[in-house]
């Protein structure tokens, strides 16, 4: 080590610090667990500047289950930022103590232009971020806000934030690219996984794993999608390229029939989603990926002719036939799933009615830019949601919540009936006794009510057994009104001991232009009082969780590039469409395609960019750091004159 550390290095420790403090504050706010939060950030951090490349691995890795909403009730913040905040405040450290760089080291030529665009992206995140957060009335800080409040613009800019923030920790020396592209990979293996059986549980615990007829769509562990979305699309079609990667790798009979297991599962969960756009998108990323290991097998450049291809591998003789037997797996299961079920061949009949739908939206999202400015910086991150209610005909919520001054405020649609009880304030509860289930609450409202209450078996967006209670409030002599209510309906019998069933209780306002103040929500069973956290809304939202029911459109703009354009701008959605040019032709056709990563990292981001087409990625924080991710790993952002994969 040099005798002193220069000044550059020891500048990282401002962003060790910002991020370890930023940590703690998030930690010690933890809405169930501050103390073990705040005890495991700091052995995270501790670990991430001993083992600067661990979080490559960590963070696809702990992506899809890091992140328990439905329990805190937080929507801004999640523990997946803690995850992200420690590997950052380790990795600057570590950056901080390492001793001062040769200056006579080699730089990539080309170095200047993926950071000039990162720099830019940056800065138009940030300026629309602003915009954001001045367009919903200034900063005004809530750990339960929501989608309608500035802070929603932060929760929307911060997988961008966090993504540029590791730019110096994947160009360091400490990272070695080969070595970086191995790990990120089998994060990404790890993290489908989880995935893949988080799908398989949830669909033993709800509609049956072989029924195919049932309307039940999953999700796995993607909460995000209370309010509908495509986290879950997204994310395998970033994922699905890496199901290859696995087998590729696997040189022994037993890892390649784990992998083979996984592609198997990693199928099911596609399938189930019954989403069109994530069949395309796999299907076609799919494909290209095909495309392009056979390119670079065979060392054929599209710029230039005699470009060295990658080294080819020789496999056992028992390898074809078994990925022959694992294609006509795949097959029997596709043919299973759209075959044996209608659920999907009713979503493929009315493809021309939904397309119709889908324009129809498009067009009154892009609406929503009514001044030049607005299209050429956009309204503002996170955004969206507000704007389509407020200005769109016949867009509005179908419910919300607002927290009092020790009560809770729940709103139902302003007009439309359909959309009536469409929108619950949640609550995970514990297992319920056997035996009759009672509700005591207090009620207050100005106007006729109609209020829906149930204690359901349900994961997140469809219901198992419930028990219910409808009762209508009017305004009386006295503000506050207590009720004692009985919940009628089948026993919550918990599901099958291999795939238990979570539970849920909800209040809805089950009538249009109805609003009614809640406090001191209590069940009662045959033993007593059940908890309820924050059943006085004392802490405001903490524990309550909202959750809409059919109707998402107001909340996604529901394609991805549309979404940059109308929350970025024209300016915002260049910049963008420039940095994911620019990392796709690095691996595709720069000097990185000949790398053994190369084509699997390609084919995810285009899978990314299908699914794209039909979807939101943005407002999905999760999602958009691992695409965020993936197209760092694609760019040549490191010092020395070397691949970055």
């Amino acid at each position: 080590m040099s005798k002193a550390l220069s000044l550059n290095s020891r500048a990282w420790w401002l962003p060790a610090l910002g991020s370890g403090l930023a940590g703690l504050a998030l930690a010690w706010h933890h809405p169930l667990w501050p103390l073990v939060m705040c005890l495991a950030f700091g052995a995270w951090c501790a670990a991430a500047a001993w083992k600067p490349n661990a979080w490559l691995l960590l963070v696809p890795a702990c992506l899809p289950w890091l992140n328990f909403s439905p329990w805190t009730g937080w929507l801004v913040f999640e523990e997946f930022d803690l995850l992200l905040l420690g590997a950052l405040a380790g990795g600057y450290a570590r950056l901080a103590c390492s001793p001062s760089q040769d200056p006579d080291t080699p730089r990539s030529p080309w170095l200047w232009f993926p950071v000039a665009l990162l720099l830019l992206l940056g800065v138009s995140g940030l300026w629309s971020m602003s915009r954001g957060v001045m367009d919903a009335g200034g900063w005004a800080f809530d750990w339960f806000a929501g989608y309608t409040d500035a802070l929603n613009s932060l929760r929307v800019f911060k997988s961008l934030g966090f993504a540029l923030l590791f730019v110096p920790l994947l160009s360091s020396n400490d990272t070695r690219p080969a070595h970086a592209g191995q790990l990120l990979a089998w994060g990404m293996v790890l993290g489908l996984l989880q995935v893949t059986l988080a799908v398989l549980w949830e669909r033993a615990a709800f509609p049956g794993v072989f029924d195919f007829s049932t309307h039940f769509r999953t999700v796995a562990l993607f909460w995000e999608m209370h309010v509908g979305g495509a986290a879950i699309d997204a994310y395998l079609a970033l994922s699905a390229p890496f199901v290859l990667w696995a087998l590729i790798q696997s040189r022994r009979p037993l890892a390649w029939t784990a992998a083979a297991a996984l592609a198997l599962l990693a199928g099911y969960a596609c399938l189930t989603t019954f989403s069109r756009g994530v069949y395309g998108a796999v299907l076609g990323s799919l494909v290209l990926l095909v495309v392009l290991i056979w390119v670079q097998k065979r060392g054929i450049s599209v710029l230039a002719s005699g470009s060295p291809g990658a080294p080819g591998h020789r496999f056992a003789g028992w390898r074809p036939k078994a990925s022959v037997m694992l294609a006509l797996a795949l097959l029997i299961e596709v043919a299973g799933v759209l075959g044996a079920g209608s659920f999907m061949i009713k979503r493929l009949n009315t493809a021309d009615r939904d397309l119709d739908s889908r324009l129809t939206h498009w067009q009154h999202g892009l609406s929503l830019l009514q001044h030049p400015t607005d299209w050429l910086l956009g309204i503002g991150l996170g955004r969206f949601p507000a704007h389509y209610a407020r200005e769109v005909p016949r867009g509005e919520f179908s419910g919300s919540a607002k927290p009092g001054d020790g009560f809770v405020t729940l709103l139902g649609p302003h007009s439309r009936k359909s959309l009536a009880g469409g929108y619950a304030l949640t609550q995970r509860v514990a297992a319920v006794p056997a035996g009759q289930q009672w509700v005591s609450l207090q009620v207050r409202t100005q106007v006729r009510t109609d209020v829906s209450i149930d204690l359901c078996e349900r994961h997140l967006l469809y219901d198992g057994n419930c028990q219910s209670v409808f009762v209508r409030v009017t305004p009386g002599e006295q503000a506050w009104q207590t009720l004692v209510l009985p919940l009628r309906g089948p026993a919550l019998n918990g599901g099958p001991w291999f795939a238990p069933r979570l539970q849920m209780f909800s209040l809805a306002i089950a009538n249009a232009g109805g609003s009614a103040d809640f406090d001191n929500v209590t069940l009662l069973g045959p033993s007593g009082f059940l908890p309820l956290e924050n059943g006085d809304f004392s802490h405001g939202l903490a524990h309550w969780f909202p959750a809409a029911q059919s109707y998402f459109v107001t909340w996604h703009m529901d394609n991805l590039f549309l979404e940059v354009l109308v929350e970025r701008g024209g300016l915002g959605l260049l910049v963008w469409l420039a940095l994911v040019h620019c990392a796709l032709w690095h691996v595709v056709f720069g000097r990185a395609r000949s790398t053994a990563l190369s084509p699997f990292l390609a084919a995810s981001l285009c899978g990314g960019l299908l699914v794209g087409l039909v979807s939101s990625v943005m407002d999905v924080p999760r999602v958009a750091f691992l695409m965020y991710l993936l197209t760092l790993m694609c760019l040549p952002i490191r010092k020395r004159s070397v691949l970055p994969l």
